[in-house]
């Protein structure tokens, strides 16, 4: 895949703002060993790579005039009220070089326990990796099929090969929990947000 972009020559919130209202998205291209290069992508090609991509690891040959590198769409910054793109970092890939990424979680089959009135809890929808971009894969595919009440899968169940999991071994990626568990989880979620609630109501009070 291929991006074609512009060398931002000046940076700062005005500039920013009038990049995005002509359909262009500021962005930085940054690496191991390299300068931080300021630049522009058009909005349109940017969301037609993060639908071609579905989150996953896939190098880009990135194009800016005279400049051309491979990068790795490393993050979005998104507006909290809108949810439209404002800002995207690239990571400079170099060969050889081990690199950081969330790999996408993805879950085959039916739990048997959740048969039987349990819920699949998932702990981890991404799994952080580290090694070559080459060996990195697209996704890990679990399958939750013989997980019945109180199963869980684990880290250290995982079959990776050529790359090393950032997490420990023992920490569980998805589980089944029965039925009781998860009105328990709905009660201490309802409480925080109750306790949050009345604390915001005795700041406002002492604001005031």
């Amino acid at each position: 895949m291929e991006l074609e972009a512009k060398i931002r020559e000046k940076t700062g919130k005005e500039v920013s703002k009038k990049l995005r209202k002509n359909g262009w998205i500021p962005a930085v291209v940054y690496g191991a060993h390299e300068e931080n290069l300021h630049i522009s992508v058009p909005l349109k090609e940017l969301h037609k790579l993060i639908k071609e991509t579905h989150g996953e690891a896939k190098i880009v040959k990135l194009k800016a005039e005279d400049i051309e590198k491979d990068v790795l769409l490393k993050h979005i910054d998104r507006d909290p009220v809108t949810g439209e793109i404002i800002h995207a970092d690239f990571q400079v890939i170099h060969k050889g070089e081990e690199i950081h990424v969330d790999v996408p979680l993805e879950i085959k089959g039916t739990a048997k326990g959740t048969k039987v009135g349990g819920i699949l809890e998932v702990l981890h929808w991404h799994i952080p990796v580290r090694g070559e971009i080459s060996k990195i894969p697209p996704q890990i595919t679990i399958d939750v099929s013989e997980l019945d009440i109180h199963d869980s899968i684990h880290v250290k169940d995982l079959k990776i090969e050529g790359v090393k999991i950032l997490l420990h071994a023992d920490e569980p990626i998805v589980t089944v929990i029965p039925p009781k568990r998860m009105e328990e989880v709905k009660a201490e979620a309802a409480a925080e947000e109750a306790a949050g609630t009345e604390g915001e109501e005795e700041k406002k009070k002492e604001e005031k």
